[in-house]
């Protein structure tokens, strides 16, 4: 029975026992999801909890995905239950939810984002996500169940304690360690390579693969890449127009240097510095 859900790029991925490769996006760039499709992504992350995003920026970046027929997992500045699925109904293929410390939160989640048996998000059943096509609603919310993703992320030494039970919730799709605020809890590297990153890698991928569920990570060189999808990641974040920007101008300002006989660059920003 056609539902007009979409399918899930990276939950195919991921049902599959392949890679997902996701991107991440900051700021509001109607052209990325054109991009990021072309180069082979299955989907990007958008980082609505830490960038500023209007309403109408939403709604039109997440259209944006889906005339690039590219999944888009939203970070939102929320926990609100209307909130969060709003963002469903709006066309997003997930969400990303930080700082999923409990089994009881994992289960709240699930309980906003998933539909009846499996939680307790409202029917619309008029949005972007069903192509606005007002489908009958049981084959509806079993497409919509199947086809959108949770990503709960795993940012604490409690966290990482209860990560076998997070990783049990039905309804939780991936596992997400978050490496900078994790890092800054056990005091140490946000690298794959730091001994105590490496074991809280370990004790994520091994909570996953008990629930046959996926976990993942962003990373940042060829090289951490083969250390993390080693490690067990299937849901890999890499590459941004935030580190693209910023290596695009550390190059160019490099090529300024060896050109013009001189060095102005400061490695960060100066104080002197006007818009």
């Amino acid at each position: 029975m056609k539902t007009g859900v979409r399918r899930s790029k990276i939950l195919a991925k991921l049902r599959a026992g392949k890679i997902a490769r996701v991107a991440c996006l900051g700021h509001f760039i109607p052209a990325a999801p054109f991009h990021a499709a072309g180069a082979g992504y299955d989907g990007i992350w958008v980082d609505g909890e830490h960038r500023a995003f209007e309403t109408t920026q939403t709604l039109a970046l997440i259209a944006f995905h889906h005339l690039a027929d590219l999944d888009c997992i939203w970070r939102p500045p929320t926990l609100e239950k209307t909130g969060l699925y709003r963002l469903l109904e709006d066309g997003a293929t997930g969400l990303m939810i930080p700082h999923v410390s409990t089994p009881e939160k994992a289960r709240a989640l699930v309980q906003a984002v998933k539909f009846p048996p499996l939680g307790d998000r409202g029917f619309d059943a008029a949005g972007l996500d069903c192509r606005y096509s007002l489908p009958p609603l049981r084959a509806y919310g079993e497409a919509a169940n199947r086809e959108t993703c949770l990503v709960v992320q795993i940012e604490t030494p409690e966290a990482l304690e209860n990560a076998d039970a997070i990783a049990a919730e039905p309804g939780v799709d991936v596992l997400f360690l978050g490496p900078g605020d994790m890092s800054a809890r056990l005091d140490c590297s946000p690298s794959p390579t730091d001994p105590r990153m490496a074991k809280a890698q370990e004790q994520v991928n091994a909570a996953a693969a008990r629930h046959g569920k996926s976990w993942g990570r962003p990373i940042g060189s060829a090289d951490d890449l083969r250390r993390v999808v080693d490690a067990g990641a299937r849901f890999v974040v890499m590459g941004s127009e935030f580190m693209g920007i910023l290596n695009a101008y550390r190059q160019a300002a490099a090529d300024f240097d060896r050109i013009l006989g001189e060095s102005l660059a400061d490695g960060g920003s100066s104080k002197d510095f006007v818009p």
